[in-house]
């Protein structure tokens, strides 16, 4: 008598049972050892770019006594860069996802590495803020291709929210770490904060020929165009607002300058939205506006970089203009902050898994306002341990926690074709608001800002961290795709 074989591997009836079925293997959630290394560039390369916009704060006085420079022309020294890597990220996001997010990121960290030793060989100041502004459009190119990668390398799941959380952190301690290492090479020169770079991008471009990967296939038709009048419109039209607000607290609203700047504003951001809505190609995808956990969390990012990410321009005027410290001094100043940020990363890492990005982004915006306005009260204060410490070491674990919990939300639900563009939405709110709001901070603070104008500013990025936290309880809700696992 023959038997027949079930399927599963059991036998048939009047038969010994056949070997239990092996479950399919679960993928491991743990990196491997390239993949780490991979993560390794990507985040040096996204250190880099968030280190130079923080990295010059301390630098600026011993600039401007180099350079024989007023005030109002060395926040060049900080918006060229913002500006125009606030600018180019959208066109990097796009170009990553038409050319290859390996040969883009390859090519932007070369532009970011030769634009930083133009930048340190300078004493003249024009050529200083064109080669930031280089340094700009290298950041902006290849921030957005660093997410792309990830992308790549790490499939969706755990293991791919830790990639995303681990590189956000690296962004933020990118931020706080900056002022550190301005203070310490100031201390030798401040052509050093731009020196330091050159080693760095070499090494990353050297690590990732060797492990990052080439350019995906796509099935689908021709590549979508660029749409490089979008991107004019854009970065001019941030250009002009940032220079209106400038001359506004120079010359007042009724100058030429001024009036120029901000209705070439209002001018190109129409033209900007115009194209946008009518090119059969635009920088950013229309479905990209109907993703709703990106679109809160550009919302949510606007108060953290109007609170948090003002914060080391306050902090370092302030050391410096009020308690008379020097650069190596001021730069050490913000030592606990950079410490307090990598613990709040900790807190993320481990329970963001648990409890998801919601509870961290409103807790953290939320500690993040209670320590600026341990700030504005402690303005008054002669002592540094008594007025400034406990302000920076609360406002560095929020912002620690909210940091990477925001980037998780918002790359939560975006279409895959999409990745690049929308992660450069995100970075491109924080380089707008930080470029805009460092403009209205030096409107408020005037030209000989005493103790009550920093009362004023750092009480305004208080309410603007306590407001990020509202919206955040109120507004985020459970990612889609984590709704469906």
């Amino acid at each position: 008598m023959t038997t027949e074989t079930a399927p599963g591997g059991a036998t048939g009836s009047g038969s010994l049972p056949g070997p239990a079925p092996r479950p399919e293997p679960t993928p491991s959630n743990k990196m491997t050892s390239k993949e780490a290394w991979t993560l390794t560039v990507l985040g040096c390369a996204l250190f880099l770019a968030t280190l130079d916009f923080s990295i010059v704060y301390v630098a600026l006085p011993s600039i401007g006594a180099d350079l024989s420079l007023r005030e109002s022309s060395l926040q060049w020294v900080v918006s060229s860069y913002a500006i125009f890597f606030a600018g180019f990220l959208l066109v990097g996001g796009r170009m990553g996802d038409r050319f290859g997010a390996r040969r883009v990121f390859l090519g932007a960290t070369a532009l970011f590495g030769v634009s930083s030793l133009a930048a340190g060989l300078t004493d003249d100041f024009t050529t200083l803020v064109i080669a930031r502004a280089l340094q700009g459009i290298g950041a902006g190119l290849l921030d957005p291709c660093t997410l792309g990668l990830i992308q790549q390398v790490f499939p969706p799941g755990a293991k791919r929210n830790r990639a995303m959380a681990v590189w956000s952190a690296v962004g933020a301690l990118g931020l706080v770490g900056g002022v550190v290492i301005g203070g310490l090479l100031t201390a030798v020169s401040w052509h050093w904060v731009f020196f330091v770079n050159v080693p760095l991008a070499v090494a990353v471009i050297a690590l990732g020929f060797l492990l990052l990967p080439g350019r995906q296939h796509q099935d689908g038709g021709r590549p979508t165009p660029l749409n490089v009048p979008s991107a004019v419109f854009g970065t001019g039209a941030i250009l002009l607002l940032v220079l209106g607000l400038s001359r506004l607290g120079d010359v007042g609203i009724t100058a030429p300058s001024t009036v120029i700047g901000l209705v070439g504003f209002v001018v190109l951001g129409t033209a900007w939205v115009v194209r946008e809505r009518t090119s059969a190609s635009p920088l950013i995808a229309r479905q990209l506006w109907r993703t709703r956990s990106l679109m809160t969390a550009c919302v949510i990012d606007a108060c953290y970089v109007l609170s948090i990410g003002v914060e080391f321009f306050l902090v370092t005027m302030f050391l410096q203009n009020e308690h008379d410290m020097g650069p190596l001094a001021a730069g050490l100043g913000f030592l606990p902050l950079t410490v307090t940020v990598i613990l709040g990363n900790v807190i993320t890492d481990r329970f963001i898994g648990r409890h998801g990005p919601k509870p961290m982004v409103v807790t953290g915006l939320a500690i993040a306002g209670l320590g600026l306005a341990l700030l504005a009260v402690g303005v008054h204060s002669d002592s540094y341990l008594i007025g400034m410490l406990p302000g920076l070491l609360l406002s560095g674990v929020g912002n620690g926690i909210a940091f990477p919990a925001m980037f998780v939300y918002a790359t939560s639900d975006i279409p895959g074709e999409n990745q690049g563009v929308g992660a450069a939405m995100m970075t491109t709110t924080q380089y707008v608001f930080s470029a805009t709001g460092l403009a209205i901070l030096v409107l408020m603070l005037g030209a000989s800002p005493q103790a009550g104008n920093f009362t004023v500013t750092f009480a305004f990025s208080a309410a603007m961290g306590f407001l990020g936290s509202v919206i955040a309880a109120a507004a985020m809700r459970r990612p889609l795709q984590t709704a469906a696992d």
